[in-house]
């Protein structure tokens, strides 16, 4: 009468995909109990309690939970988007650590949030666990939508030195795709009623240690340059109030740098006036500059080496 993550995850599986349960009622019985009277109603279906099909108590199945029972029963062992919440019912039922803010721990929390009158408002109790289920799936569609994307939109560059930057004109949104792909750095572009509206340049979180200090200094160069701006002198690689070129801003973690923003709106004769294929240059450039042997000893566990 308490459930659980598999309890929760099985039911909003049967009511998304199993047919005719769209409106079923959900009802909590005594742990191994069956609904009295239900034997052999076919419009009663038991998880995780009860002995039937989906309840993977005594069963010689190994690591398993009745969600993912129920999932192979509805064909849907491959849906890689499912996966991350069978994985957290699965780790629940075999007392698998957990991170601390992984969902579970909502779930696990909204009964005693929403007490009242002395009992429990399982209504909104489920109310919440199916919308977090919702959003949950609802990203990791989305999540393999731009792996898929990226394909068709990303444009690669293999530096030298072995790492790997991506151009994203058009796709900001494929940013974190990129990233899981091995990105270093990317270069995304955005638009607005077919005209370039603002430039980004964020570096992996893979790469804590690699800083942008010199590849912003270059673009404000060459931004300069274009507008034929007089930098002699300045530091281009930090430059306070009174910028010349303020166009190019680098975040004080000094792991992005922007060409406006969507909470800093650029006018137009703000805007870069280098090409998207003119910033990767100068991205390439000054990356390119990393020795390979640096760049070898990065990976996506431990970064040691920093770049200024």
């Amino acid at each position: 009468r308490f459930p659980d993550d598999d309890v929760w995850l099985s039911c909003w599986m049967a009511k998304k995909w199993m047919p005719k349960a769209t409106n079923a009622q959900i009802v909590f019985v005594n742990a191994g109990a069956r609904l009295p009277d239900s034997e052999g109603d076919q419009s009663i279906v038991h998880f995780d309690t009860g002995g039937g099909d989906y309840d993977q108590h005594n069963k010689q199945g190994g690591r398993t939970c009745s969600a993912a029972l129920l999932a192979q029963g509805l064909g849907l062992g491959e849906d890689a988007a499912l996966k991350p919440l069978l994985d957290m019912a699965t780790a629940v039922d075999n007392i698998e650590p957990l991170s601390p803010t992984s969902i579970h721990f909502a779930i696990e929390g909204y009964p005693r949030r929403f007490r009242q009158n002395g009992g429990t408002n399982w209504e909104k109790v489920q109310e919440r666990v199916f919308e977090l289920f919702d959003i949950v799936y609802g990203q990791e569609l989305g999540r393999h939508k731009n792996r898929r994307d990226l394909e068709k939109y990303c444009e690669w560059t293999l530096l030298p030195n072995g790492l790997k930057v991506a151009l994203l004109d058009g796709y900001p949104g494929l940013r974190d795709a990129a990233f899981d792909q091995g990105a270093a750095v990317v270069v995304w572009v955005t638009y607005q009623h077919n005209q370039r509206d603002h430039t980004g340049i964020p570096r992996s979180r893979s790469y804590p240690d690699l800083k942008l200090y010199q590849v912003v200094a270059e673009l404000r160069s060459l931004e300069a340059k274009r507008r034929e701006i007089d930098v002699t002198g300045k530091n281009l690689t930090y430059i306070g109030q009174g910028d010349p070129i303020p166009q190019w801003f680098l975040h004080q973690s000094r792991a992005l740098i922007l060409n406006g923003s969507r909470t800093h709106k650029l006018a137009k004769e703000e805007r870069t006036v280098l090409s998207p294929r003119e910033v990767l240059g100068a991205v390439n450039r000054m990356l390119s500059k990393i020795p390979r042997e640096t760049a070898a000893k990065w990976n996506p566990i431990s970064q040691s080496i920093g770049v200024s």
